[in-house]
């Protein structure tokens, strides 16, 4: 029996034309060391039937015997994959099949490697990068809350963690499951970043086609939401504190998690917000964000997040006037940013 290099792990609902055309794809790739694994979580539509009407034995199937929410089913499509690394893709991408042979010929060069993404529609020709496992694998793999296909995952080392038990709790990790992931995966091997283009996202156009699964604008907590970046951010924050790193390390992983987060409460839900494609993808009316409305969230993250913030607990001035220097300039950022854009009329997409 051949011995698996690389699974291809999809779970899905209810989306049988785009992962039948996902898979097709894959398995046009010849390499007989490559798996698809698909987890169907009790598809109404015709999912199942058209996947079974595929005869690859590279294929395996599985299915739920009841919905048991997307988290379960993103995380358990690991559980089933057999390969040496793993990779996770959403039923609703697509990739390209001849940089297959490639991307797994990396990862079987560097089996240090113990997670990492890849760069989604990329232009980039820049060379992988590999960082070194603890605090520098973490600062540039974890945490990153980036649409998750494309993410790869040393199995080996996924079966260390009994992740499934640990980080199905959507209260806490809502759709970043993966980024919890990530983090401990990186104290235990290197992380990195592939640049070559491998994996396709669907189009802004295309996503307006049909609603979200996970998201709905109806709810104020939405992933994307202020609200729901300043929980994920606190939470992020709560994992940081857990993990076997110096003070000054866990430090530095809060202030970076701080300042991408509220970029992405404020610039990043413009963006969304002024994007009438994915605002018909979540349920919701699209509208423009002006500037003091930014101000008004940046101000309300900053003390929400500083308030709530057990991580400030115990040596909190020293921790709180390092984490206010950091955050000043982040601010700062924001405000010229915005201004900026208001000024030359520079789009955010």
């Amino acid at each position: 029996m051949t011995e698996i290099a690389l699974s291809f792990c999809i779970p899905t609902y209810n989306r049988a034309q785009s992962v039948y055309a996902l898979v097709i794809n894959i398995l046009s790739c010849s390499d007989a060391d490559i798996e698809v694994v698909v987890l169907d979580n009790c598809s109404t539509d015709d999912t199942l039937t058209i996947l079974k009407s595929i005869n690859d034995e590279r294929l395996l199937l599985f299915s739920n015997e009841k919905n048991m929410g997307g988290l379960y089913n993103g995380l358990n499509v690991l559980n089933k994959a057999r390969g040496k690394y793993l990779v996770f893709s959403t039923d609703k991408d697509n990739l390209i099949a001849n940089q297959i042979t490639k991307f797994k010929s990396f990862l079987l060069q560097h089996t240090n490697i113990s997670c990492g993404f890849c760069e989604l529609n990329s232009l980039n020709k820049s060379l992988p990068e590999i960082f070194s496992k603890g605090i520098l694998a973490i600062k540039n793999v974890a945490y990153k809350g980036n649409h998750p296909t494309g993410y790869f995952f040393k199995n080996e080392f996924l079966k260390l963690i009994n992740h499934t038990e640990r980080f199905s709790d959507f209260r806490f990790v809502d759709v970043f499951a993966l980024d919890f992931i990530f983090a401990e995966l990186c104290t235990l091997g290197d992380g990195a970043i592939y640049h070559n283009k491998v994996f396709i996202t669907e189009t802004a156009e295309v996503a307006a086609k049909h609603k979200s699964y996970n998201a709905s604008g109806k709810s104020k907590e939405a992933f994307y939401s202020p609200e729901g970046r300043l929980k994920v951010a606190l939470n992020y924050t709560t994992h940081i504190n857990s993990l076997a790193l110096r003070r000054q390390e866990k430090d530095m992983l809060v202030i970076d998690v701080f300042t991408r987060n509220i970029l992405a409460a404020t610039f990043g839900y413009k963006a969304l917000m002024e994007n009438k494609y994915l605002c018909l993808h979540y349920d919701m009316e699209s509208r423009d964000v002006y500037l003091a409305e930014l101000l008004s969230i940046g101000l309300y993250f900053y003390k929400d997040f500083s308030r709530k913030n057990l991580y400030f607990s115990g040596n909190y001035s020293i921790r709180k006037l390092i984490f206010d220097a950091h955050i000043s300039f982040s601010i700062l950022r924001i405000v010229l940013g915005t201004i900026r854009a208001r000024l030359f009329r520079f789009p955010i997409n």
